[in-house]
């Protein structure tokens, strides 16, 4: 009698497990580029940020642009979220990451260089070790020593 009860109990968790909400999947559409708006209770929106968008490069440069233009129309979102060909991309201060789902992993694509443009990780170089060999003078009005 146990291992019917084991059998039913095991069924029901595999059929609770699939009771989850589905995951998002961004639309497939190709070379267009679109930014997913999440409206207060209602469906994640797809709006098309620009079409015949010839790479994901290109996309996330186009979904960075728009995120600077949200941010100096005074939104308090600092990252924003878009799809290309399927893939997520995802726009902040330091860069824009890519993943295959919205819940998945995210890997950077492509970072802020120090001028503000968006370059390839390791693109550019920041120095390991700054030099502070030249002579360093104190300020007159330190407080001493009691």
């Amino acid at each position: 009698m146990k291992p019917v009860l084991w059998i039913m109990a095991g069924a029901a968790c595999v059929a609770l497990a699939g009771c989850g909400p589905a995951p998002l999947k961004g639309p497939k559409e190709r070379n267009v580029c679109f930014h997913v708006g999440f409206p207060k209770d209602q469906p994640p929106k797809f709006n098309v940020i620009k079409k015949d968008v010839p790479s994901l490069e290109y996309c996330a440069a186009h979904l960075d642009a728009l995120r600077i233009k949200f941010l100096s129309m005074g939104s308090p979102r600092k990252e924003i979220v878009g799809v290309y060909n399927g893939t997520f991309l995802w726009s902040d201060g330091r860069g824009v990451k890519i993943g295959q789902s919205y819940e998945g992993a995210r890997i950077p694509l492509l970072t802020k260089a120090p001028d503000g443009r968006l370059v390839v990780p390791g693109a550019f170089e920041v120095p390991e070790k700054t030099d502070f060999s030249d002579v360093q003078t104190l300020p007159e009005n330190l407080p001493e020593k009691k």
